[in-house]
């Protein structure tokens, strides 16, 4: 037998939770209760050779009566591994106890602590316990199993405020409040104007105040923005907040001061104020359902800068397409269009994730139907479809530049990761630019795309040619 031939191989104990410890090298194996190792003797030799470490060789075989370095003869049938040369680097791990005396079970090195996280505090572990094997078998280290921390929660306090993740969504609450508070604002606008707290001829089916009120305010309305040739400030308006023969002109609908000092119309503030604003009880609680459920969610693991990015983004560019292709009599608001920039970003989270998630198919899928079927929705009257489609374009955008890097990403898959980034960022600011500057360029936004308007509306009932 090769003396410099460790008798036992190195082997991995793994416990059935996810912390793993790791038996260091040249530290005995644990053999279970149903095993038995017994190495290979030549054909001159019987079992009653033992086992016996002479200097730091590895473990040979001893007749029974052969001295041992220290001069005492080994007592046939002893089992136990000898002390004066343990492995280098490697000392018996005995808690300060004299060696193990024959018969009984070794003591073995301590694991190396496991961590929950990197910096993070040792888990909890119980120690390995020695004296004489139970009938059943060796007892084994028994380790407790804790639960890890979700990923990136081992950040710095500062870092995670910056790009989550984070325990509070505290864009998503305050947005909520500052949504409702503009509801409760328009119910009192618009009883101050008509004396009524909400529209009943006609009924708006949203239970909110009237076209002409949520334009007063400040909804998207193209001819608040900027000039409209065929909609000059002195042009009237019928059924403007009193009754249906009360009339009112342009710039005492767009109000906010009309146009200022100069005349004309450039209220920009409608391309970011109606994400706040809402055309009823009913628009409003639909809404909160995924501002408050999904959005929350997004945010807590974005962490709030990048998730204000990512909203406010997507209903802006919402809203900057909706008034570049709807008919100038066409009023909208709502945060409809943030919305869809969340299932856009759902789109890349899915992607980027599909080696991790249990069912990538379904949630796919499941994506898919939603958008089809909201985008089908926003054909009906009421409903603007320009800025749920310029949401959903700009959340897959922004969702190829704020997305989290992949789990356990090699350097390749990183450097491939910040040029999609790089790529994406580019086509955004591009797309913004281009956009803003054909809305007020051309002479009538309305005839940018005559054809375009059938993306948000169904050719019935005039419901296309609003007059």
């Amino acid at each position: 037998m090769d003396n410099k031939k460790p008798l036992l191989e190195d082997q991995d104990v793994e416990d059935s939770g996810t912390n793993r410890v790791q038996i260091s090298s040249r530290s005995p194996s644990i053999i279970p209760a149903d095993m038995t190792f017994s190495p290979p003797l030549p054909p001159a030799h019987n079992d009653a050779h033992e086992m016996q470490r002479r200097d730091s060789k590895g473990f040979q075989r001893l007749n029974s009566g052969e001295p041992t370095p220290s001069g005492t003869p080994v007592p046939q049938n002893a089992s136990y591994y000898s002390t004066p040369s343990p492995p280098p680097g490697q000392p018996y791990y005995n808690h300060g106890m004299p060696p193990p005396s024959p018969g009984s079970q070794p003591y073995y090195p301590p694991p190396q602590q496991q961590q929950a996280y990197p910096g993070g505090p040792p888990l909890q572990q119980q120690p390995y316990y020695g004296g004489p094997p139970p009938p059943v078998g060796p007892q084994y280290p028994l380790i407790q199993q804790q639960e890890l921390l979700p990923h990136g929660y081992n950040r710095p306090l500062y870092l995670r405020l910056l790009i989550g993740p984070i325990q509070t969504p505290i864009f998503s609450y305050l947005s909520a409040i500052a949504m409702a508070a503009m509801l409760i604002y328009e119910f009192v606008r618009f009883h101050n104007l008509t004396g009524s707290v909400i529209e009943t001829s006609p009924f708006n089916p949203m239970i909110g105040p009237s076209f002409q009120v949520l334009v007063n305010i400040g909804a998207r309305f193209t001819p608040c923005i900027r000039p409209v040739p065929s909609f000059p400030k002195d042009t009237l308006i019928g059924n403007c907040y009193a009754d249906d023969a009360s009339t009112c002109t342009l710039e005492e609908l767009c109000g906010n001061g009309g146009f200022g000092s100069t005349g004309i119309p450039d209220q920009a503030f409608r391309l970011i104020l109606p994400i706040f604003m809402h055309a009823g009880v009913i628009h409003f609680l639909i809404n909160m359902m995924t501002h408050l459920r999904l959005g929350a969610d997004l945010e807590r693991a974005l962490g709030t800068p990048r998730y204000v990015v990512l909203y406010m983004a997507s209903g802006i560019w919402g809203f900057v397409l909706s008034a570049m292709l709807s008919q100038n009599l066409s009023a909208s608001s709502g945060c409809s269009g943030a919305l869809f920039g969340l299932i856009g970003y759902m789109f890349i989270d899915v992607l980027v994730n599909w080696k991790f998630l249990p069912n990538p198919v379904r949630d796919l899928m499941g994506l898919l139907m939603v958008t089809i079927i909201s985008l089908v929705l926003g054909l009906l009257p009421g409903l603007d479809n320009f800025a749920h489609i310029g949401g959903f374009a700009t959340g897959l955008l922004i969702g190829l530049v704020v997305a989290p890097m992949r789990p356990s990403a090699t350097r390749n898959v990183k450097i491939a990761t910040w040029i999609v980034r790089a790529v994406a960022l580019v086509i955004l600011i591009v797309l913004f630019a281009i956009s803003i500057r054909e809305f007020y360029s051309a002479e009538d936004p309305s005839k940018i795309c005559p054809n375009c308007k059938y993306l948000s509306c169904l050719p019935v009932n005039n419901w296309c040619d609003p007059v």
